[in-house]
């Protein structure tokens, strides 16, 4: 008979215990004002792009790659497909819906047949494709971490799409190690056991992993929502940085400084630090520190990162830059004295509109039917000229009205 302590050991001295902390911890689904008709997906081919974008971002950040796993896969599936069949979103099912499988992920993944019930499941709802759905969690601080954890190997992606309302999706990733599957197909563990399995594992990647990583591009310049949320008075906030040291290696560190300059070599200052003692959340660990750039950041748009702490008594400093999404067509920012522009018939144009406060986003959005509207982000549309009237057009976007000259 397996030890009954298997859970409870596990529960309290590793990995996936913090499992339960990212249960809690959703992102929100996205919240366009307009839900424009999503293109069907090809699930198997996003669930295929999904891993192989996900490891790249894990290895260029210095983790190893993510195994695709068969059970975690079916598991997730099963999830994503929960979500999309009840129009919801987040980690936790209803006992009464037909097609429950577990309310928890580490329920979930038990009944199709994982040995261990330790997981980190990650989801989002709601997004057009696997690259909208990863970027939106590597921007939510804690889901991140689980993106980014130094135990994990193994993982599941399920993709789902409601076919009646398309715009409804969902992407669940289920995260756990192959050690802890082998081990828990034992009689009994050990607390030797476990430690070891998990070290073994963390021991497989860098010794730091610092997000965004060196030379990165296309990094989105805004931090919008997450649950719970790392910056409560803020809708609206710069991108995290993030820098996390790995408990396998190093034991104690004391941050000494950690700054973020623009492209003219000018620190930004206005900025907060999350660790394990700042942090509302009380989800990051004695080695992990996060830079939140209070306001947004610029598009397209390079940045540097200057880290230094004392860890187990050495001095250790990083510095290393990246760089925000840029745009193939005009970008304009849209302020009461910068408000009218001109498109012809076909053209896209990017309208920004910087945020005045920590609480300003895009309201309602009004527009004749010649135009379309995606949104970028909370702030920020593409905006596509589908025939003109070779007039002049006001847009009443949020609380801002636009002219635009249709030529």
């Amino acid at each position: 008979m397996k030890n009954t302590l298997h859970t409870f050991i596990m529960g309290i001295l590793t990995l996936f215990a913090i499992y339960l902390y990212f249960l809690s911890a959703e992102p929100l689904p996205s919240s366009h004002i307009i839900v424009k008709e999503f293109s069907p997906l090809n699930i198997e081919q996003e669930e295929l792009n999904a891993l192989k974008y996900l490891n790249r971002l894990r290895t260029k950040a210095g983790l190893i790659p993510f195994k695709s796993h068969k059970i975690l896969t079916k598991a997730s599936q099963n999830h994503a497909n929960y979500l999309t069949n009840h129009l919801t979103y987040g980690h936790k099912e209803e006992k009464s819906f037909r097609d429950f499988t577990g309310v928890y992920a580490s329920d979930r993944i038990q009944e199709v047949g994982f040995s261990a019930p330790q997981v980190i499941e990650n989801v989002s709802a709601n997004n057009k494709n696997y690259k909208e759905s990863i970027d939106g969690l590597f921007a939510a601080i804690y889901h991140r971490m689980a993106f980014l954890d130094f135990r994990s190997d193994i993982i599941g992606i399920g993709v789902s799409q409601n076919k009646i309302q398309p715009s409804h999706t969902a992407f669940v990733y289920d995260m756990s190690a192959k050690a802890l599957e082998k081990l828990y197909k034992q009689e009994t563990i050990t607390q030797k056991q476990l430690t070891k399995a998990i070290d073994n594992n963390k021991k497989r990647n860098n010794k730091i992993v610092i997000y965004p990583y060196d030379k990165q591009r296309d990094i989105p310049p805004a931090f919008f929502d997450e649950l719970p949320d790392p910056l409560p008075n803020h809708k609206v906030s710069g991108y995290p940085i993030s820098i996390f040291f790995n408990h396998a290696i190093y034991k104690k560190a004391k941050l000494l400084s950690f700054q973020l300059f623009n492209q003219n070599g000018i620190e930004i200052t206005d900025t907060t630090i999350l660790d394990a003692k700042s942090d509302p959340n009380k989800r990051l660990t004695n080695m992990d520190f996060v830079l939140f750039p209070l306001k947004r950041l610029a598009w397209n748009q390079r940045y540097f990162v200057k880290f230094r702490a004392i860890v187990d008594k050495k001095l250790i400093e990083r510095k290393w830059s990246f760089q925000t999404r840029r745009f193939n067509i005009p970008l304009y920012h849209v302020t009461q004295n910068n408000n009218s522009f001109s498109l012809n018939k076909g053209e896209s144009c990017i309208l920004y509109f910087p945020p005045t406060s920590k609480e300003n986003l895009l309201g309602s959005l009004g527009y004749p039917s010649n135009y379309d509207i995606d949104f970028i982000d909370k702030n920020t549309i593409k905006l596509t000229l589908l025939s003109n009237k070779k007039t002049e057009t006001i847009l009443k976007l949020g609380r801002h009205f636009v002219k635009i000259h249709e030529k």
